[in-house]
């Protein structure tokens, strides 16, 4: 815990009380039609969270459009965090200052799913992400829409919910907002479909059991059901890789410690000289780039960003009038740990596929396992 919330944990164990509550009521509100939760007329999975930030959901997002793209014609809907623009709007990665108008996120998937090709998927944003979504559907007749950060957002109404669970976060991060890093309580997870461990790399395997039967108390409902829990792990890669090269890294992330920490333990063991801890969803300045070339070329080294990152460095840095260094891209990549997780996948893929056909009229929650393999 932070020596702040230390010092305001009195107040802060309050007025997290009270903000549990009311999303507790808010949500019950949604599920008993009290608030209006509609349909966009195609199915919807969402990919969501109840940390606040750093979880991974954009990558995960990506990890299901590109396993599903070959099926459904499909697209991903984002609100669009952080965008210097309004409304409901096609993400084109390739105008000016894209990253500005549609957001960092938004712009890297749609810039990696090109839609020049005829798998490609559609990015939409909109702060109104029903009006969103409706728009995409008509425009390019999808029958299935991810819903990127979703969980929350029940205006919406979904008919899949993939939870992330950073299995890696402190454990005073298990308390609402504002005492912890909470959206809602532990009890919301009653309500996903699919609950994803990430970040399993960066645990012990005493860890990762104690709170994948953690996350199984909390999520089990009535009845003694719960939804089917998988283990995912990242892995980072970039090019030109070499042992032992000099690195300057950066990020603006909600979690940069997570970044730096794949990369000193990346398998080529690159020598980092310095580190920028940017915060989420960074508007990078000129200023900012001069910082980290001086860097580089002080210690002789490449400067090595995220893939989020490099959609608002890549044009300042071409534009830079000062070069000399080289910016270098890593892409990371989530991926099932296990077999049983590979064969968990195929379940959720026949259960949302088969629903998508009309052949089943409920939500289908996947039963849960007694035992890990």
């Amino acid at each position: 815990m932070k020596p702040w919330q230390m010092l305001f944990a009195p107040p802060l164990a309050l007025i997290s009380f009270f903000y549990a509550a009311a999303m507790k009521v808010r949500a019950w509100f949604y599920h008993v039609g009290v608030f209006p939760s509609d349909s966009s007329g195609a199915f919807v999975v969402s990919i969501g969270n109840l940390q606040a930030g750093g979880t991974g959901k954009t990558p995960v997002a990506a990890f299901f459009a590109e396993r599903w793209r070959a099926r459904a014609r499909l697209g991903i809907v984002s609100r669009g965090y952080g965008r210097k623009s309004r409304g409901s709007l096609r993400v084109d990665p390739s105008l000016d200052s894209a990253a500005d108008r549609f957001g960092d996120e938004p712009t890297w998937l749609a810039a990696k799913f090109d839609t020049k090709d005829e798998r490609g998927v559609p990015v939409q944003v909109g702060e109104r992400r029903l009006e969103a979504a409706r728009d995409l559907i008509i425009a390019e007749g999808l029958k299935l829409v991810l819903l990127d950060d979703g969980f929350q957002h029940m205006r919406l109404r979904r008919s899949y919910d993939i939870v992330l669970v950073d299995v890696s976060a402190p454990s005073w991060h298990w308390r609402v907002l504002p005492w912890g890093r909470l959206r809602e309580p532990v009890s919301a997870l009653k309500r996903a479909d699919a609950i994803l461990l990430t970040k399993t790399e960066s645990v012990s395997r005493e860890r990762l059991a104690s709170m994948e039967n953690q996350v199984r108390r909390w999520a089990r409902g009535p009845g003694g059901s719960a939804p089917v829990i998988l283990q995912f792990e990242q892995r980072l890669t970039w090019n030109t890789e070499s042992p032992g090269e000099k690195l300057v890294l950066a990020a603006g992330l909600a979690s940069p410690e997570s970044f730096f920490k794949l990369v000193r333990t990346h398998a080529s063991s690159p020598d980092i000289r310095e580190v920028f801890a940017f915060p989420d969803h960074h508007d990078y300045t000129a200023e900012d780039v001069s910082r980290l070339m001086a860097s580089a070329r002080h210690h002789a080294a490449r400067v090595l960003v995220t893939e989020k990152d490099a959609v608002k460095l890549l044009p300042l840095w071409k534009s830079s009038p000062v070069q000399g260094a080289e910016l270098v891209v890593s892409s990371l990549e989530v991926r099932p740990v296990r077999e049983f997780d590979e064969k968990q996948l195929e379940r959720i893929d026949e259960v949302i596929f088969s629903q998508m056909r009309g052949s089943s009229g409920t939500r289908g929650k996947l039963p849960s396992r007694e035992s890990s393999p």
